[in-house]
């Protein structure tokens, strides 16, 4: 956060903003920290001492924006930036003239170090400890004393850290608030998981913090997904520091993972959508391109619970179930999950949805498939389709309604079997997606709560477009009501789950764990 505007008293000359400064606590794998030790170009007596590498905020740029732009400057290296190491006023102070903001940074790609540019003739890699020995510029010291505080460098970077419960990077001004009591509809520890490849999540960071501080809450904790994690572990993190409001900007993936930890524990999730279809956001009446709406509904949303699908499946490869795995907006088994598969990932990065248009055109003629289906424990009955699905919303991009009259507070699941065996039955899909209501014999709709399907031969299956498989076996589930959505107060979700169908119970077994003959 940038420092309180300053105002003159009556009488008084009119005192002069600070120019901002950026600089970056560059945090390597090992947990140790860069310090690089600065040139002396303009004969200011500040070569040969050490600084944390950063620069000056140009026009039109955030604080974020302009870290990045410096690093790769002066050091020649891509940086992912992190979590703000706040002062009590708001910005470090430097001088009569600047001040500045340090944010905890990590490098796109570790083994590619620094380069020496003329600004720095030196860099070194300093345990939390060390940094207390470098004979930094004067106003990296007291940044580098609260660095090399115990727990503070776990605190940023999201890691819980021995003998405390829940980590705190708030300013002490905002954890005094924290602290204090406060309306019931200001969150104590607010969480934002984001991907940080998505477009737009500096410009969100920027905005959430803004916003809060507007708004009078904490700032919210940053966690940023990984190559290896895409927001599970970053879901359980919140927890451990007992958030008690996570926003996710990603896509329906990383939404997905969030909600698949949250769901059962009442902890409120929000959405800010940043993916390539973001249909789940779209269903809650949010749009990507509308990044000030998703904001205002994180602080003058409301909260209401709404179903999940839950979807179990046995691996052809381990002949094994794995676990749960909740699904928001629909799953799809066969042709679907080979065209969400084969959707070229340089194309979603440059036509979003529209991308998957392409990789569906070139399996429209694809073999259709045999597969036995079984609906709320009923008789089995053998299909030939080209795909199933089971939704959990109605809508997907355009407009296009393939569960007419689907609502995520229903307590059921939607499905689907497209009977589509030959290349003119298309005709009657592309009507049906023109006139949803009418009934169209290449279309099977119907609703359930739990559905197995076997096919003869093992297919893919997709989850909001993550692809599992090939499978023997899936079942699927509704849990109704299992999480806390925050959405517009102009939508027209229920403020609770209407009484709906439970899944039914297995003995001496909890549902989100229980195994599958």
């Amino acid at each position: 956060m940038t420092a309180p505007d300053a105002f003159s008293e009556p009488g008084q000359p009119e005192i002069p903003r600070r120019r901002l400064v950026v600089a970056g606590a560059i945090v390597g794998p090992d947990g140790r920290v860069l310090a690089a030790r600065r040139v002396d170009v303009t004969g200011s007596g500040h070569g040969s001492r050490w600084e944390f590498p950063g620069g000056k905020v140009e026009s039109g740029e955030s604080p974020r924006e302009a870290l990045v732009r410096e690093l790769f400057e002066e050091l020649a290296v891509d940086a992912v930036v992190g979590a703000e190491l706040v002062h009590p006023a708001g910005a470090w102070p430097i001088n009569e003239s600047l001040e500045m903001r340090v944010f905890v940074c990590r490098l796109t790609d570790a083994s590619s170090g620094p380069t020496m540019g003329h600004s720095h003739d030196e860099v070194r890699w300093c345990t939390p400890s060390e940094l207390l020995r470098v004979d930094w510029l004067p106003a990296d010291v007291p940044v580098a004393r609260e660095l090399a505080s115990p727990g503070t460098l776990d605190d940023l970077l999201g890691r819980a850290h021995p003998g405390t419960e829940q980590a705190s990077s708030l300013a002490p001004a905002d954890r005094r608030r924290q602290e204090s009591p406060s309306p019931s509809d200001v969150p104590r520890c607010p969480v934002l998981i984001a991907n940080p490849v998505a477009p737009g999540h500096e410009q969100l960071v920027s905005l959430l913090e803004r916003e809060a501080r507007t708004h009078g809450w904490p700032t919210p904790r940053l966690l940023l997904t990984t190559a290896d994690d895409f927001g599970g572990g970053q879901a359980t993190q919140a927890l451990a520091w007992k958030s008690d409001l996570v926003i996710v900007a990603g896509g329906d993936g990383t939404v997905r993972r969030v909600a698949d930890v949250l769901r059962g524990t009442r902890v409120p999730l929000a959405v800010v959508p940043c993916g390539t279809a973001n249909i789940f956001a779209r269903n809650l009446g949010l749009r990507r391109r509308h990044l000030q709406r998703a904001v205002e509904t994180i602080f003058n949303g409301h909260d209401v619970a709404i179903d999940v699908g839950v979807a179990q499946v046995r691996l052809a490869s381990t002949s094994q179930f794995g676990g749960e795995q909740v699904f928001l907006v629909l799953a799809g088994m066969g042709h679907d999950a080979a065209t969400v598969a084969g959707t070229r990932h340089g194309l979603k990065r440059r036509l979003h949805w529209l991308a998957y248009f392409e990789s569906g055109a070139r399996h429209l003629l694809a073999r259709p498939l045999r597969m036995t289906v079984s609906v709320d424990g009923g008789d089995a009955h053998e299909s030939t389709v080209w795909s199933l699905l089971v939704g959990n919303v109605g809508r997907i991009p355009m407009g296009i309604q393939v569960f007419p009259g689907a609502d995520l507070q229903d307590g059921h699941l939607h499905t689907l079997l497209a009977h589509v065996e030959h290349w003119w039955q298309w005709s009657s899909v592309a009507a049906a997606a023109l006139a949803p209501h009418k009934k169209f014999r290449t279309l099977e709709r119907g609703v359930a709560v739990t559905l197995h399907a076997t096919p003869r031969t093992p297919l893919e299956v997709q989850l909001d477009g993550d692809v599992e498989g090939p499978v023997t076996q899936a079942h699927f589930r509704v849990e109704p009501g299992a999480l806390l959505v925050r959405v517009p107060r102009s939508s027209h979700f229920r403020e609770s789950a209407p009484n709906s169908p439970s899944p039914t119970p297995v003995p001496d077994q909890s549902p989100r764990t229980r195994s599958l003959p």
